[in-house]
């Protein structure tokens, strides 16, 4: 029996999201997806030219999903708004984004040493660190990559979107207002 190509395709991916997430890009190899595919790795460059361009497929639409938020929260129309604004809408934005990009998200971000998580980590660290109101520049830092943290274990462990999105604007509430946010109008 014939297996279709868009059934091989489909398998080399969802098995690799499985490794990258599980393994990390760096420890999972093309024979390892080969044989999780019960293929052979000549099969699967037929497909793909590399085990970067499967991550690739994979990561591009939670990368450029993430990018355009942090070019969202810096744009002069959403910096103007209050802070109880900035934190639901932010929240919510982020925590959709997680929902439907999940897996891509899942990828990147836990790829400790991968250069997407390096690029979005510095990008959401640069943008905490320009406007956040502490002196300490190492403290804004480790404050943003928190928040990086953070949002990384929720992603792993809320799997309902409802219980994704509550704990992302939790997370916020409580990473821009500390303790004292929850008793505002939070859970």
């Amino acid at each position: 029996m014939q297996i279709k190509k868009d059934d091989i395709d489909k398998r080399i991916l969802s098995v690799s999201e499985d490794l990258f997430i599980r393994n990390g890009y760096d420890r999972t190899s093309m024979k390892m997806i080969a044989e999780k595919c019960y293929i052979s790795k000549s099969n699967i460059y037929r497909y793909y030219d590399s085990k970067e361009a499967i991550y690739e497929t994979l990561v591009r639409d939670a990368r450029n999903a993430l990018l355009a938020e942090a070019k969202h929260m810096v744009d002069p129309g959403f910096i103007r708004k209050d802070l109880n604004t900035k934190i639901e809408e932010a929240s919510a934005s982020l925590a959709d984004i997680a929902s439907r990009y999940r897996t891509g998200i899942l990828i990147m971000l836990r790829n400790t040493g991968g250069r997407d998580r390096i690029m979005i980590e510095g990008e959401y660290t640069r943008l905490f660190v320009e406007r956040a109101a502490v002196d300490d520049e190492d403290i804004k830092t480790l404050i943003a990559k928190l928040l990086i943290v953070g949002l990384t274990d929720i992603i792993m462990n809320h799997d309902g979107e409802e219980d994704l999105r509550k704990s992302v604007i939790m997370l916020f509430k409580y990473h821009y207002k500390g303790l004292t946010g929850f008793g505002e109008g939070g859970q």
